[in-house]
């Protein structure tokens, strides 16, 4: 088993600018701060936005905002209290209805224009009065969770007489004091809102960014999203000669027949050579796994390398524990998932990519998960069955309940971190062949495989049979 480990950034911006339109007869040059989330500080034609929150059905963000002096007064003063940011699309009705909004554009322009299809300005609970059917958001009990925490919204400037304002920004917007609070430069997650996610990023894949901008430039502030969670996902390749492999479900469900369970991951600790799954003690009687806890996101505004890049600490003393299987779908999208197609004998199959290939087929399922504590002494046993097809005669032999442990020290999920465990499948095989035996998903014991190659061990040729054959003559 080998970890691959990359970064998953999101790539969303967060912009603030001046409108030209509001300014015009303007003796002070007034500069309202405005927002546009694109991912980076260039024209809108030559951006890939499948990364922007509206891409991903986050038609919202929260904001809060401080003003500060670098120099003389220290003293810094609220801008925006967890101001809700809106999207809007006028074109397919979604997010929500702009007409308050004098920011409002339908489409994002270039870092200038000062317009946006992203608005705060009369998004207020009592001032955001929509509630038509065309499709957005409506100011009823249906839609509560998505109305601002704040009665009024009014439209904010840039302030000369401070040097920098910090905005401390997160997705998706909460209007619950229990769910995200601020204070001292701080973003608070409750449990309930930082929850392990099954293959469902809208409902629980947390963001959050922050940015320090100078406020006599009255330029874009650009907030570049980060996870709080993790994501984890498993592949699978090949690697025995003159076969061909196809993954197939570890066991078929008893309760359900048409549910299949493809690769199961059991929790587990090693104690010496024993892999334990259930202690047998009353108090504590499975090896666990978090899939919710408190969390911190501070972002320290002494200087802005630290609001840009916060540190995230984990309270695990309030958490969600959990012992269930994590269950990964076998991958079966030929080419772009990594699988190939193998015919033999007029039947086809979809089998693993091989080791030279340089290629791993990746399973559709994909866990947000939560921060793991870095003494957490959980890992996980692997359950991976699968056919393989001799590519010369196509003689099919099934192993079942191949395992593999993936120890704690690689079970360490961190923040804004993604994992892909990638698994090769070698001759050395530690399932059965045997088809009596059931598979057992809740042991993670990995025992010495009974996949035996047949094997002609040495020959001896025997004496000739003397046999006297009696004539007369």
């Amino acid at each position: 088993m080998k970890k691959t480990v990359f970064l998953a950034a999101a790539a969303v911006a967060l912009a603030s600018c001046s409108s030209d339109e509001l300014v015009n007869n303007s003796a002070v040059n007034e500069a309202p701060i405005a927002f546009n989330v694109g991912q980076k500080n260039i024209t809108r034609a030559d951006v890939d936005d499948s990364k922007n929150l509206e891409k991903n059905g986050h038609y919202n963000f929260g904001v809060w905002a401080y003003k500060t002096r670098t120099s003389g007064d220290p003293t810094s003063q609220l801008v925006m209290d967890n101001y809700l940011v809106g999207y809007s699309n006028e074109t397919d009705k979604k997010g929500y209805e702009h007409s308050g909004s004098t920011t409002w554009a339908g489409t994002i322009g270039d870092q200038d224009d000062h317009t946006s299809p992203w608005f705060y300005e009369k998004l207020g609970n009592k001032e955001y009065t929509y509630t038509g059917t065309d499709g957005y958001y409506k100011n009823d009990a249906a839609d509560a969770a998505f109305m601002s925490a704040n009665d009024y919204q009014y439209l904010r400037y840039w302030d000369l007489a401070y040097t920098n304002t910090n905005f401390y920004a997160y997705a998706p917007y909460c209007n619950t004091a229990n769910g995200v609070t601020f204070a001292d430069s701080k973003i608070t997650v409750s449990k309930s809102a930082n929850t392990a996610g099954y293959d469902n990023p809208e409902e629980h894949d947390f963001i959050y960014a922050g940015a320090q901008a100078t406020n006599a430039d009255k330029k874009d502030v650009k907030l570049t999203f980060k996870h709080l969670g993790a994501i984890v996902k498993v592949a699978f390749r090949e690697n025995v000669n003159g076969y061909k492999v196809q993954l197939i479900n570890v066991k078929e469900s008893s309760s359900d027949p048409n549910e299949k369970l493809g690769v199961q991951a059991t929790s587990a600790k090693v104690s010496g050579t024993t892999y334990i799954h259930s202690t047998g003690d009353s108090n504590a009687p499975y090896v666990t796994y978090l899939t919710g806890c408190k969390a911190t996101i501070d972002f320290n505004n002494s200087t802005t390398s630290s609001i840009t890049s916060p540190k995230v600490t984990v309270d695990d003393s309030d958490v969600t524990p959990s012992s269930d299987n994590l269950m990964f779908d076998i991958p079966t999208t030929v080419g772009e998932k990594g699988l190939k197609e193998f015919t033999k004998n007029s039947k086809t199959y979809k089998v693993l990519p091989e080791e030279s290939d340089n290629k791993y087929a990746v399973s559709p399922t994909t866990y947000y998960a939560v921060v793991q504590p870095t003494d957490s002494e959980t890992g996980f046993t692997f359950h991976i069955s699968y056919n393989l097809i001799a590519e010369d005669n196509g003689e099919v032999v099934t192993v079942r309940d191949a395992r593999v442990f993936v120890p704690a020290t690689q079970v360490c999920w961190e923040s804004n971190t993604s994992y892909t465990y990638n698994f090769t499948i070698s001759q050395v095989s530690t399932g059965t062949t045997d088809p009596t035996v059931t598979p057992n998903l809740d042991d993670p014991t990995v025992p010495v495989g009974t996949v035996v190659p047949i094997v002609f061990d040495g020959a001896i040729i025997t004496d000739y049979e003397a046999v006297s054959k009696e004539n007369g003559i």
